[in-house]
């Protein structure tokens, strides 16, 4: 196992770090445009302009920050997984892993672009306009990339969700087959993560088989290796290497 600072204080202030910084990529999705199917599904008398209905679409993902932020400080550390911003990493950690955690998100962004060209031909002229699209997306995409999902979604995903898999199948193996444990909990945890993102594009474009399973496979690989950059590591080096996949593939589609 990890060698883990024990935790002192009230479980609310050191999740409140993660919190303050999971809010910023909370509040970077005012920037996504709303879904026009939402727009005509408004009643006339209580149509709501735009700015509220952005506002209102913060509540769940806000809800959703808390409760992984207080779940991962509560068990997290109980199976080596560890966070800085929690006081469970060991201060000398904040000067390793930085860098393996930046080029793993590096090659990972560039591997999923690789492997989205090669897909493409076999998912349609639907999906490739989609993607043609989604290539020339501006800075505040790339901003909800890095923000969100650099910082927010590894505290939902990796922090919340992942450490209370590891933490269940732990405890309800007896303690034993800690390894095992976190394996089959980065595994769950990266199918539940290519889930998440079906939702999204569903708003956008109506899904075929091909490219539900494009998006659980190659969000799921990209999930499997933030895990092992936490497992490895901590939480704040797998949010650097979140970001670092969006910087990538930011990079290369401006470049082509």
């Amino acid at each position: 196992m990890n060698e883990v600072i024990e935790p002192h204080g009230a479980a609310w202030k050191r999740a409140g770090p993660l919190v303050g910084a999971g809010l910023l990529g909370v509040a970077s999705l005012v920037l996504q445009p709303v879904p026009q199917a939402v727009l005509p599904a408004q009643p006339e008398p209580v149509a709501m302009p735009l700015w509220a209905l952005k506002v209102l679409a913060l509540v769940t993902p806000t809800v959703l920050l808390v409760v992984a932020a207080l779940v991962g400080v509560l068990v997290a550390h109980r199976v080596g997984l560890r966070s800085l911003l929690a006081g469970t990493a060991q201060p000398e950690e904040g000067n390793r892993g930085w860098w393996p955690a930046a080029a793993a998100g590096l090659a990972t962004g560039a591997l999923l672009v690789g492997l989205d060209a090669l897909l493409a031909p076999w998912l349609g002229g639907s999906w490739q306009a989609f993607l043609s699209q989604a290539s020339r997306a501006d800075a505040s995409a790339l901003l909800m990339g890095v923000l969100y999902g650099g910082i927010t979604e590894e505290i939902l995903m990796r922090w919340g969700l992942m450490g209370a898999l590891a933490w269940a199948l732990w405890s309800l193996g007896g303690q034993r087959h800690l390894g095992a444990s976190l394996v089959l909990a980065a595994l769950v945890t990266a199918v539940v993560f290519g889930l998440a993102h079906l939702p999204v594009l569903q708003a956008q474009l109506e899904l075929s088989a091909g490219m539900v399973w494009r998006t659980l496979c190659l969000n799921g690989l990209a999930a499997l290796v933030y895990a092992w950059v936490f497992w490895r590591h901590h939480l704040e080096a797998a949010m650097l290497s979140h970001a670092c996949s969006h910087l990538a593939m930011g990079a290369i589609w401006a470049l082509t």
